[in-house]
Parts: structure tokens; C-alpha cells; sequence
């Protein structure tokens, strides 16, 4: 099952000491959301924080409560910094791959490194009340109450089951064989991807290959050359290459960071 990893606290020793991020499984949500985040300084920040955003072909709706603004963002393409400073207190839902389009019928290639405006999407129902809850428990219990309204059964689930597929075998991937295997040209699958996903089939792939090597390096303690060979790269210096292109750090050091 796709979960992509967001690490900040392992890719910036700053975020870690000042900033805390925690993520939640919400059972009733699972169809159609990784998770609900949370993200909030320990102190006002009194110098700038580097977030450093994994590219994961998913939509967010973040929600800053130190600004009372509401939006999607996605990013797909290279690791984002994101910078943070003062008073930092975020939460956030992040939908699966394939999950925007199915809900808001509006392409995801719209949002996809881009920032809009949640009214701007949202024509039908309004998430102010959010602003007037302080705890936790409570702001996520807002959060999933207006996320269960827009997930319903008629939803197609279609191009989220599709994630999971091309993520768990990914040395058997390629946009050819998954032309292929779905019935459609290259340049119709292409169009359909960026409908669905935001982004293209070999943009997608490289961003489930990572995650998939972060999981296994991370949580399964795979040794390098076996997630380099299970991952479909070239050779092991390939994987380490690939690894330090998105997070800055080598598989070595993201796994002695995850390990203190």
C-alpha cells in the first residue's frame, strides 16, 4: 500500500529541534486520505526553518492557523523548501494520488506546484468554523467532518487502486507496459495522468520509487544493494544518487538520523 514519508525532521536538524510534525490515520477517511498532519512550532521562531517537502503525487488542503488561510498545494516535480518562521501552527489532510480530481471533478494538473485558494475549489461548503478551535482533537474533528461529506460511494476509485499497483512492483514499471496494460496510446495515457495525477507516467513512477526505497530503507532496514535491485535501479550508486537528489543526505545518513 502506497504511504509516501514526509521527513523534515530527519532531512533539517533545526525543524527537528524547533518544529513538531505528526501525522494521524483517520480510519473512516482511509479510501481517499493518506492522513491528517499537524505541524506547530515548539516557540516563535525568532530565525527562518527549512521544511524540506518530498515531491508524493498527493494534494494537500493545508490550513494555516497563524494566517487563517485555507488552500490545496501539491508538489511533484523536486523537493520543496519551504521556509517557516515566527509562529508556526499548520494542519493539513493529504488526499491520495487521484483522490482530487475524483472529488472536485477539477483537473489535478491545475493544482499540481501550484498553491490555490480553497474557496476558489470549494464552491459548496465553507471550513471557517475550523479557525475557532485551538485543540487538536477538535480542529481534526472538523477537518474529517467536512472530508466525509465530499467522500461518498459514487466516487470512482478507478485511478487510486492503480497507485498501489504500480508502487508495489516497481521494477516490472514503465510507460510502456502500463500503456499497455490500461489500453491507451502514449499520448492518451499521458493526458490521463495529468487529469487524474497532476503529472505524467514517468514523473509518477520516479516519485513511488522513491518513497518505496525510503520505506524499505526506514522501516524495513533492507541493505542497499537489495532495495537498489527491488527498486529497479541500475546498480546501488544509482539508488544513492537518487536518494541524495531529493533529500540532500545519504541513504546512510537519513538511516543514522531515523535511528537517534
Amino acid at each position: 500500500m502506497y504511504y509516501p514519508k514526509q521527513i523534515p525532521y530527519l532531512l533539517d536538524k533545526e525543524f527537528k529541534e524547533n518544529i513538531k510534525y505528526t501525522e494521524y490515520n483517520i480510519k473512516e477517511l482511509e479510501d481517499y486520505c493518506m492522513c491528517i498532519w499537524e505541524m506547530k512550532s515548539k516557540k516563535i521562531l525568532n530565525k527562518t526553518i527549512s521544511n524540506n517537502i518530498l515531491p508524493d503525487a498527493c494534494i494537500d488542503i493545508v490550513i494555516d492557523f497563524a494566517n487563517n488561510v485555507i488552500c490545496f498545494a501539491g508538489f511533484s516535480k523536486e523537493t520543496e523548501d519551504f521556509k517557516l518562521d515566527e509562529r508556526i501552527d499548520y494542519i493539513g489532510a493529504r488526499l491520495k494520488p487521484g483522490a482530487f480530481y475524483s472529488i472536485f471533478n477539477i483537473e489535478a494538473n491545475e493544482i499540481m506546484d501550484n498553491m490555490i485558494s480553497f474557496s476558489e475549489i470549494e464552491k459548496e461548503y465553507d471550513l471557517e468554523e475550523i479557525f475557532e478551535f485551538t485543540d487538536t482533537s477538535k480542529r481534526i474533528d472538523c477537518l474529517k467532518k467536512y472530508l466525509l461529506k465530499k467522500f461518498n460511494n459514487e466516487l470512482k476509485k478507478d485511478f487510486l487502486t492503480i497507485i498501489n499497483e504500480l508502487y508495489e512492483n516497481p521494477r516490472q514499471q514503465s510507460v510502456i507496459n502500463i500503456s499497455k496494460k490500461l489500453g491507451y496510446n502514449i499520448r492518451q495515457l499521458s493526458r490521463i495522468f495529468k487529469k487524474n495525477y497532476g503529472i505524467s507516467p514517468k514523473v509518477l513512477l520516479n516519485i513511488l520509487r522513491l518513497h518505496l526505497c525510503l520505506t524499505l530503507l526506514l522501516d524495513e532496514k533492507m541493505e542497499l544493494a537489495d532495495i537498489a535491485m527491488q527498486c529497479g535501479f541500475y546498480d546501488q550508486s544509482h539508488f544513492i544518487k537518487e536518494i541524495k537528489r531529493y533529500t540532500g543526505i545519504s541513504p546512510l545518513k537519513l538511516i543514522e538520523e531515523y535511528n537517534i
